[in-house]
């Protein structure tokens, strides 16, 4: 507006001096000219101010460059922001699977195997192992037998606990009496009842005499267990392994339940244990032996 006023004056003077009006009207227009550049360039910088400005949050032309400034170093922390979220998001996530992965191997470490040749180390049983001689009480005759190694695993099944019993037994010697019977040492006996291995002490083994009656006995919670035959044939010989459970009280005399009693009241099944053929079938196929007196009456 003062610019406009200017502008008049000049031209009242120009007109007021006659002969000279026209150099005047040059400078007039001279200065005309200047002042249209110079409002022109001023446009044109505010324009551009302007729109810096607008794509830095509108600030004014004095303050754009800064905020350009404080704009990055807000947009690099913006990033690193974000990166240390997706960083988190990350070991959230890969804790979270370390977390399911714990929980896997626990539930792993607590699962109840039911497969004999997975948690027993079970070996090759030797044949041949031990040649037996005795002279008998008639003549010079000479009785000869050979005698191997011999693995059993057993179940086992009282007072609410269930698995298996493995046991490993060698030849050491032999007694003569109407025919020649080992005696075995138990190498191993191993006793795995819920998921877990148990203690157990006084694991001895008896091949049985001549009828090769067996007995297979251990000590576990303070009384005695004993594996046995439930059923005898004729002349009192068993037509088939251990198949029952006899539990005794500390003394090995006293009753605490017979199992091996007619009813076969606690029941197990026996499999020779060998690791070239480790594959167990537990059916229990036990069945009353001929000649057993159960048998007897029914003919």
């Amino acid at each position: 507006m003062k610019r406009f006023i200017l502008s008049l004056s000049s031209l009242l003077l120009v007109a007021a001096c006659g002969d000279d009006s026209s150099s005047a009207l040059d400078a007039w227009s001279e200065n005309q000219s200047s002042s249209s550049s110079w409002t022109a360039s001023s446009s044109s910088n505010s324009r551009n101010d302007v729109s810096s400005s607008s794509r830095h949050s509108e600030l004014d032309p004095e303050s754009s460059s800064s905020e350009v400034v404080y704009s990055s170093s807000a947009i690099s922390s913006s990033s690193r922001i974000a990166s240390s979220s997706s960083s988190s998001r990350n070991d959230v996530s890969s804790s979270s699977s370390e977390i399911v992965s714990s929980s896997s191997a626990i539930s792993s470490s607590s699962e109840i195997l039911t497969d004999p040749s997975k948690i027993f180390e079970m070996r090759v049983p030797k044949r041949d192992a031990y040649t037996c001689e005795e002279r008998g009480d008639w003549g010079d005759r000479v009785f000869t037998e050979t005698y191997s190694q011999e693995d059993f695993v057993c179940t086992y099944d009282y007072d609410g606990e269930k698995g298996f019993l493995y046991v490993q037994l060698s030849p050491i010697s032999c007694s003569f009496a109407l025919s020649l019977t080992p005696i075995y040492d138990v190498d191993k006996a191993e006793l795995y009842v819920n998921g877990k291995f148990a203690d157990i002490s006084d694991v001895k083994y008896e091949w049985g005499g001549n009828h090769h009656v067996q007995k297979l006995w251990f000590t576990y919670k303070g009384k005695v267990f004993r594996y046995g035959q439930s059923s005898l044939g004729f002349g009192g010989r068993p037509c088939q392994g251990f198949d029952c459970l006899n539990v005794f009280e500390s003394d090995r005399k006293t009753y605490v339940v017979n199992g091996c009693d007619e009813q076969r009241s606690i029941p197990i099944v026996c499999n020779g244990a060998n690791a070239e053929n480790p594959v167990f079938d537990f059916t229990d196929t036990f069945k009353v032996c001929e000649g057993d007196p159960r048998t007897q009456g029914n003919d």
